[in-house]
């Protein structure tokens, strides 16, 4: 097989998250996407390393371990209703009210990568949270000169789905398998989580 040239990448956008209905052992259900504009930036916040068992006076085993599984994203703007669904608040006429009454609601994720060929990388979290901190701060206009425009930040935490265990997934455009095109990609990744590039059968 031949090797591909590894290429940068340039530019992220599509965010688009979903709410999870149900997650069992049979089947995981999303609600309605919601598509949220404005991204400037995803850092995935995966870290891990070895853990060494020591015995018969040297190392016996070596574990490796993957931890802190996520992203953190900046965005233009968290909205008040996305900041409502996110932190499990329904909204009365608008208003946004933050109390310690706040529930863990679990939300899939999906966005793609701009590549510097022009195609992308689909990447999508099956399950997980936001945590952020108040999005009311801001700073004054300047008299004069250049505006310094403000971002919003949230990180989202993932875990294991129950229905597969799985985290996230992700693959480039150009793997896409034989009778499976560009449109029904984007017509499925952005709306359907359980959705997977499989080609049509007899082909």
């Amino acid at each position: 097989m031949e090797k591909k040239k590894p290429l940068p990448t340039i530019g992220v956008d599509h965010y688009t998250f979903f709410e999870v209905d149900t997650d069992t052992a049979e089947g995981t259900v999303y609600k309605t996407p919601y598509h949220l504009k404005g991204t400037v930036e995803i850092v995935p916040t995966d870290s891990g390393g070895a853990d060494t068992f020591d015995a018969d006076n040297g190392v016996y085993e070596v574990s490796a371990y993957i931890e802190k599984m996520g992203h953190d994203i900046t965005s233009a703007d968290i909205p008040p209703e996305v900041d409502a669904l996110w932190r499990g608040l329904e909204r009365k006429n608008g208003l946004v009210e933050v109390s310690n009454d706040i529930k863990t609601v679990y939300f899939g994720v999906a966005w793609r990568i701009l590549k510097s060929d022009g195609t992308y990388r689909y990447v999508r979290y099956y399950k997980g949270s936001y945590s952020f901190a108040s999005n009311v701060g801001g700073k004054t206009k300047p008299s004069s000169g250049s505006i310094d425009k403000q971002t919003a930040k949230a990180t989202y935490t993932a875990v294991q789905r129950d229905y597969d265990n799985n985290y996230y997934a992700y693959f480039d455009e150009s793997d896409l398998p034989e009778g499976v095109t560009k449109e029904t990609l984007e017509e499925n990744w952005f709306t359907n989580m359980n959705w997977y590039p499989t080609a049509p059968a007899g082909e």
